[in-house]
Parts: C-alpha cells; structure tokens; sequence
C-alpha cells in the first residue's frame, strides 16, 4: 500500500517547469561546475522534459532553458539528486562535488533560500493505516499534515525569491490533495472493504480543489490533480481504467467544462504530453483532434511535437531499428550485417499486385548498381511463408531476399500499412529517406547515383 501511495506522491512531488503565455523575462541559464566528477554529465528534469549537461574535461557545462516563467527542477548527478526553484531570466551558477552533490552544493543567482528550503524540509504523508479512518477524519488529519508543512513554509525568509512562496503553498496544497484522491482504493484495501464506495461528500470535496486559476499553471501538482480529478468527477467515465480511454475523457472533460481558455489549454497540453511521453503516439487520432482544437500557443505545440517526434523511430537522420530475417536455407540476417553500404530496402509481398509490377525496374536498378557500394534487400511480410519461398526460389527475385513475416517491430516502426515500401539507409545504419521512391520513378536512379562514395 506504501507503494501504491508513494506512487501517486511521487509523481506529484516531481519537480518540473511550465511554460507560461505571459512568459518569462528571458531564458534560465544554468552553468554547472562539478568536482571530481563521477559521470560525464548531469541531468536536469524540467516539467517531464530530461535535459543532458554534457560536462567538459573541467566538470563544467551550461543548460539554457527557454520559455520559462516559473520552474522546479531536478539535477541529477550520480546517484543524488538536488531541488531547484528558478524563474525566468535567472542566471544561476551551481558548484558541487560529484560525489556528494547535497552535501558540497554552493548556489550562485537564482533563489538560494527557495533552493535550501527545497532540499531540507520534506512533505511527509499520513501512515498507510489511516486510510482505514471514515473519511471525515481523514481529511481532519490530512489537514493538520498540511498546516504543518505551510507552518515550515512561513518560517523562512522567501523575501527576494520571487514567487516562491505564492508557488509553493499551492504545491504543498495539492501535493497532499493527491492523497486524497487516493483515499477510496487506500480505504478498500486497509478495512478490507471491496464493496466501499465514496459517497457525494466524497466528490463534492474533491471538486473545491478543481479551481480555474491561470497563476496555478506553472504548478505541476495543481495540473496533475486537476486531471485526475476530471476522472473522478466525470461520473459516465469513472470506471474507464484503460489508460488511453481514460486520457481522451480527461480531455473531453476539461473541454467542456472548463471556461477559461488558458486554463483549459493548458490542462489539455498537460494531459496530452503526459500520455505521449509515456506511451507513445501510435493510434491516438482522436487524442490529436482535440489536442489541436484545444491547444492554440505555438510554444506549447512545439513542445508537444518535439514529444512526439522522439516517438518517430523511423525519422531520417536516426539510426534505423533493426530488423531479424532469414533467407531461403534458414540463416538469420540483420540490418546490421549490411554495414558498410548503403543499403534500399523493398517491403513486399506475393500477394501485391503493385510490388509484382515493380519488380522489372528493381532488377534493372540492380544492374545499373551492379558496382556500387549498395545491397538491394527484398523483405517479404507474406503471412504465408511457403508462398514466398516458392517465389524466392523461382529465379525471379533478385538481390538479397529475406522473409521478414507480419507484425514485426520493424514494419511497426516505420508504420508500414500499405506495400510495397521502400526505404534508403546509409552505410552506418542512419536512414536516408523513410518513403523512398520507388524503382519505376526516374529520380530514384538518380538520388542513389548522388550519394556520396556509392561507387
């Protein structure tokens, strides 16, 4: 149960940034200065965003953030971890020993005392047992641990920190708000209770939190309880638990029920890069739609692209995924058994009428390249192997021909759906063209004679 909780604490306690439409009077720069390294980096967490320092021969290296009005950050170095509040403009150097980067941290600009506060006090959590309490008494004690935290909060001297303070206390407020959304799961499994249900009190109380405020957007807990708020309070989806259906109605939610278009905007931008970051951008149309209808600031859609694209395996430039296939006697191949040459890639089947019909000019191609520095690779997605190995063994095909079969993570990750498909790699691996032209086409002659050191 302490990890169920911690679970959901956790992901509200991750520190991270948000951009702000009103936004910030210039970049964050962060120069790093580390002694006695132990990795040849470190690593900044910004608002579900991981950013690398690579550090020079010195320990030091500088991150420029754009965008933003208000961030929480992690550092990363080694195994520890240090905290970060910056806002926009802030120049902030930060020297550390790598092997005790808490211990031997020295903080220049920025918010030193925010910084200090971050890395001293700790929010600490009910006991797992109380969840067994009627909820009333819950809440009566959750409140008290709340108290207790803003009671530190108002102790410090938080003068010349900018908004921390303001920023601070609504991310102790919802911090602990996601222990109470988790009360109904925690109750069940403390009194043993399957049969347990919240009553209206239950989602009246939880709604009181859900407040349309556009100086909580730079508050990841606020994002992060407003939306899984949405599905507690959206009664017709409640009990959606698939994780893509479940975000769609989060979605749908904050879009008709919430009136204020940057708060909205930005619950949706929220949502929707959440989901992407962690699962991907395979099948999610609909997700899209209301993404772009929804979602009007070109910093926010820039950044949700640059989200998506990390997804994109099959974007020329990467290094292609690897495909495992075998030839006529059984021998597995790999892609990367053709190193060292370019490398055209033709995705077809025995049953495809247009790939049949491009097989003249692929063995006219051949030929042309007969001296060059390229391996012509067929890659059969028959379902039927037997079919295709009578074809392979014919006469008819030429080049290198290798059964690949269906559903295989190479055809998923250039998102193959319809044949033939023919794809150019470079001889280290790297894509070229993702589509290429087919052989037929007079320019795909000519982009294979303009490639350097093909002959």
């Amino acid at each position: 149960m302490k990890r169920l909780y911690f679970l959901v604490f956790s992901l509200v306690m991750a520190v991270g940034c948000a951009e702000s439409d009103k936004a910030a009077s210039g970049p964050v720069e962060l120069n790093v200065s580390v002694e006695s390294p132990v990795m040849e980096s470190a690593v900044v967490v910004c608002h579900n965003d991981i950013h690398e320092i690579a550090l020079g021969q010195d320990g030091r290296g500088t991150l420029e953030l754009d965008g933003i009005d208000a961030a929480y950050l992690t550092l990363y170095h080694g195994r520890e971890a240090l905290r970060l509040y910056v806002e926009g403009g802030d120049k902030v150097s930060l020297a550390f020993d790598g092997a005790d980067v808490l211990g031997s941290y020295k903080l220049e600009g920025g918010k030193p005392a925010a910084t200090k506060y971050l890395n001293s006090v700790k929010l600490l959590p009910l006991p797992d047992e109380d969840y067994a309490l009627p909820f009333e008494e819950y809440k009566s004690r959750l409140a008290a641990k709340e108290s207790d935290a803003l009671r530190l909060l108002k102790a410090g001297d938080f003068s010349a920190e900018g908004r921390f303070r303001t920023m601070e206390e609504a991310r102790i407020k919802y911090s602990y708000g996601a222990a109470l959304m988790m009360y109904p799961v925690g109750h069940m499994i403390m009194t043993g209770d399957a049969s347990y249900a919240p009553d209206q009190a239950y989602y009246d109380y939880i709604s009181s939190y859900v407040v349309e405020d556009e100086s909580l957007a730079n508050v990841d807990e606020y994002l992060e309880f407003v939306a899984e708020a949405m599905h507690l309070l959206d009664a017709a989806n409640r009990e959606v638990t698939e994780i893509y259906p479940k975000t769609v109605a989060q979605m749908k939610y904050a879009a008709d029920y919430f009136t204020n278009a940057d708060v909205r905007e930005n619950l949706i931008h929220h949502i929707a890069t959440v989901y992407v970051d962690n699962f991907g951008v395979k099948d999610i149309d609909e997700l899209q739609n209301l993404y772009f209808t929804y979602v009007k600031d070109p910093a926010h859609q820039a950044a949700y692209q640059a989200k998506c694209e990390r997804w994109d395996l099959s974007r020329p430039g990467r290094i292609s995924p690897n495909f495992r296939a075998v030839d006529v006697d059984g021998k597995e191949w790999t892609l990367v058994d053709f190193r060292g040459k370019y490398v055209y890639i033709d995705m077809w089947a025995t049953w495809c009428g247009p790939c049949k019909q491009e097989m003249p000019y692929l063995k006219k191609l051949e030929e042309q390249f007969a001296d060059a520095q390229i391996v012509f690779v067929g890659l059969s997605v028959d379902r039927d192997r037997s079919k295709w190995e009578a074809m392979a063994k014919s006469g008819k095909l030429t080049g290198v021909q290798l059964y690949l079969g269906t559903q295989s993570s190479f055809q998923e990750a250039y998102r193959v759906e319809s044949i033939p498909r023919f794809i150019l790699i470079d001889r280290n691996g790297v894509i070229i063209d993702n589509d290429m032209s087919r052989p037929s086409e007079p320019r795909t002659a000519e982009t294979l004679n303009a490639l350097e050191g093909i002959r």
